[in-house]
C-alpha cells in the first residue's frame, strides 16, 4: 500500500491558519485526508518568529515531500535549508526580491506559490481607499508592524517605496512609524500624534501586539481618523476594528497553494509553475467604527464592500 503524501507545514493550526480550509483546498484537488496525504505540523512552536531557523529546520527534519509556509522570513529559511524539497508559498511578499525565484512567471528553482505584494497594486489600493472615505485627506500616518526578524528588510524596503509612490501619484503625504513591538507601541503613538495625520494605515499585528490593540484604536477614535488595515480581522475578533480591511482573500490563496502542492505531488517541478498574484481582494467595513468618529460612508463604497459588519 503506498504511504500517504507528507505536506510539511511552517506554521501549526491554529485561529488563523485553520485546519479544516486547509483540508477543504486539498479535497477540491481531489486528496484525501489521512488516506492520501497527512499534514505534519512544527514539533516547536511556529509563531516566534526569533526561532524561524529552528520551526524550519524541524519542519525539514520530518521529511515532508512538500513543503508550505507562509511569510517570506519562512521562505527565504526554508530556501536556505533546501534546494530540493518542493515549497509552496501560502503567503510572500516580494520572492524576487529576497532572491528565491528568478521571476514571477519562471521561478526557475524549488519555490512557488503566492506573492500577495509584488504587481499587486495593494498598498495604493489601501490609501485610495482612505482618500475615499476622507477626501481632504493631506497626510497619512502608517502604523508599521512588519518588522525583523518576521519580515525581511527586502519585504519592508520594498513595501516602503510602494507606499511612497502611491502617495506621492495621489497627492498625499506619509509618515511611517515602526513598532517593532509591544514595548514600542507608546513612543509609536507619540510619534505619529505628533505627525497630526487625517487618516491611519495599519499593518495587521504579529502574536506579540495583539494586547496593545485597543490602545491604537483608542488613539484613532480620540482624533476621529479613518482607519484601514492590510489584513482582514479574525472571525471571532472581539477587540476595537478599524473602519476598513483591504486584503487579499485568504481562502483563494490556501486554494492556490494547494493546487500546486497537487500539481508538484504529480510530478510538477516547482520551479515551471509561475508565482501567483491574488486574484481577489475582499474589502470589509466596519460601521460601529465609523460611527465612533463621526464618519458617513459613501454608499458607492458600502455597495462594493464584500463584508459589513454592523
Amino acid at each position: 500500500m503506498k504511504r500517504p503524501a507528507r505536506i510539511g507545514l511552517s506554521f501549526r493550526f491554529d485561529a488563523i491558519f485553520r485546519h479544516r480550509e486547509h483540508a477543504d483546498s486539498m479535497a477540491r484537488v481531489g486528496w484525501r485526508e489521512g488516506e492520501d496525504y497527512i499534514f505534519v505540523e512544527p514539533r516547536i512552536p511556529s509563531n516566534d518568529f526569533r526561532k524561524v531557523r529552528e520551526v524550519i529546520t524541524d519542519a525539514l527534519a520530518q521529511r515532508p515531500d512538500v513543503l508550505v509556509v507562509h511569510t517570506g522570513a519562512h521562505t527565504a529559511e526554508a530556501y536556505r535549508q533546501t534546494k530540493t524539497v518542493p515549497i509552496v508559498m501560502l503567503i510572500c511578499g516580494y520572492p524576487v526580491e529576497m532572491g528565491v525565484a528568478d521571476s514571477l512567471a519562471h521561478p526557475g528553482h524549488n519555490v512557488t506559490g503566492n506573492t500577495i505584494y509584488t504587481g499587486t497594486g495593494i498598498w495604493g489600493k489601501l490609501l485610495e481607499l482612505l482618500k475615499e472615505v476622507q477626501p481632504a485627506v493631506a497626510r497619512i500616518g502608517v502604523l508599521w508592524t512588519y518588522a525583523p526578524p518576521a519580515f525581511l528588510m527586502s519585504e519592508i524596503e520594498g513595501c516602503f517605496r510602494d507606499i511612497r509612490k502611491n502617495a506621492g501619484a495621489l497627492g498625499i503625504g506619509t509618515n511611517i512609524v515602526e513598532a517593532e513591538s509591544e514595548a514600542n507601541e507608546p513612543q509609536a503613538l507619540d510619534a505619529l500624534g505628533a505627525a497630526n495625520p487625517d487618516a491611519l494605515l495599519l499593518t495587521s499585528l504579529p502574536y506579540g501586539f495583539w494586547k496593545s490593540w485597543p490602545k491604537v484604536m483608542q488613539f484613532a477614535v480620540a482624533r476621529r481618523l479613518p482607519t484601514i488595515m492590510d489584513m482582514p480581522p479574525l472571525a471571532d475578533d472581539t477587540r476595537p476594528l478599524p473602519v476598513m480591511h483591504y486584503g487579499p482573500s485568504f481562502s483563494e490563496l490556501t486554494d492556490r497553494a494547494y493546487s500546486y502542492v497537487d500539481r508538484i505531488l504529480k510530478g510538477a517541478k516547482p520551479g515551471d509553475l509561475p508565482i501567483q498574484r491574488p486574484g481577489k481582494f475582499d474589502l470589509i467595513v466596519n460601521l460601529k467604527s465609523a460611527k465612533a468618529i463621526g464618519l458617513i460612508l459613501p454608499q458607492t463604497l458600502l455597495l462594493r464592500a464584500d463584508r459589513v459588519i454592523e
